[in-house]
């Protein structure tokens, strides 16, 4: 296999040209053995342009492939996108695509119509908000695609977009249905529904906790790693006193890897928790989901009057603007509004007009 910058090098199993970049290998879209001119074009232009356009070759015909396909295409994105991004990240990312693949996996990426992805996006027997991460999904593959001059056009740009609305008030867990859920559970997962509703973080963060990001003085839990490190701060989890114990003794047992295991001794991933879950709701006769805990750990802060920005810090959230797109069905609550109002003007309310 060619070094960086050593030019482009063919692969069989593709019958595609390759370049070596930064240790990755990275398509020049050219394809056949015998097209070494057009795959030299192509990595000269990339080399310049950033884009490896495509020239035509005199050994092409009508008949010969004018593009990748979209399993071709796919594992392209996915090869470069894992040099940058999170591991959950791109595992989701690959989840979305090998659903749209079932549909359109030896389709030339070049040829996929709107109108087709429309009818695979919403004849899916899942709800709007699934839908729309996983068009959204396939949305990033298609723009990287169009970026890096694979294809010309990002075919998603004109898809009716599903309605995304927020979860935010329906998926609140309540006392009962929390009752429920931990009679039915097991105690290996019970530590994990402990842990959720009593810090409100999220499923993935639950699963990272360890004995190194553990810190019982101050009853918190500080992950380096996690959704919003972009910023460059950590990711403080303030746990209670009941959580705290159950951590302390759980580091005691496993002073090495995730505190949260299965009965097993596995770790929680984001997958089995959301798996067990599915199971334990219809066991437990209630409607729930895992990630519920944080919507409700949210809405017990707002309406016990915590100020937004302090909700936020607590959520692990950098602004504001996710907690009012989430929680704004706070508003139509009228206790809530009403003790906000006397806050600013406080008085006596009018009497009531007699009948």
């Amino acid at each position: 296999m060619a070094r960086d910058n050593e030019g482009p090098w063919f692969r069989t199993a593709k019958n595609t040209w390759y370049i070596t970049q930064s240790g990755r290998s990275v398509s020049l879209g050219v394809r056949g053995s015998a097209n070494s001119k057009e795959a030299n074009a192509a990595w000269h232009n990339l080399m310049a342009n950033g884009k490896p356009e495509r020239v035509a070759s005199a050994t092409d015909s009508a008949d010969a492939p004018s593009a990748l396909t979209m399993r071709e295409l796919v594992d392209l994105f996915l090869t470069d996108i894992s040099t940058r991004l999170k591991p959950l990240t791109v595992g989701q990312y690959r989840i979305d695509l090998e659903q749209f693949l079932t549909r359109f996996e030896n389709s030339p990426a070049n040829r996929v119509a709107t109108v087709e992805v429309s009818r695979w996006l919403h004849g899916m027997k899942v709800g709007d908000t699934t839908k729309s991460i996983r068009l959204r999904s396939v949305s990033a593959c298609f723009g990287w695609a169009v970026k890096s001059g694979f294809i010309a056009d990002n075919p998603t740009k004109r898809v009716p977009k599903p309605r995304n609305r927020s979860r935010g008030q329906e998926a609140v867990v309540s006392p009962e249905v929390h009752a429920k859920l931990m009679a039915k559970a097991s105690p290996a997962f019970q530590q994990v529904l402990a842990v959720l509703h009593g810090t409100g973080c999220r499923p993935g963060e639950a699963c990272a906790i360890t004995a190194g990001n553990f810190d019982p003085a101050n009853g918190l839990i500080r992950l380096e790693i996690h959704k919003s490190d972009r910023h460059g701060k950590p990711r403080l989890i303030f746990v209670p006193t009941d959580v705290a114990t159950l951590l302390g003794r759980l580091a005691g047992e496993y002073p090495d890897g995730a505190l949260l295991r299965t009965t097993l001794g596995n770790p929680w991933t984001g997958r089995s928790i959301t798996e067990y879950m599915q199971k334990l709701k219809k066991a437990a006769g209630v409607k729930a989901m895992a990630y519920g805990y944080r919507h409700t750990f949210a809405t017990d802060a707002l309406v016990k009057g915590l100020p937004d920005a302090q909700v936020a810090a607590l959520l692990g959230h950098s602004s504001t603007t996710m907690l009012h797109k989430h929680y704004s069905h706070l508003t139509s609550q009228v206790g809530v509004l009403r003790s906000a109002s006397a806050m600013v003007r406080p008085g006596t309310a009018p009497e009531s007009p007699q009948k």
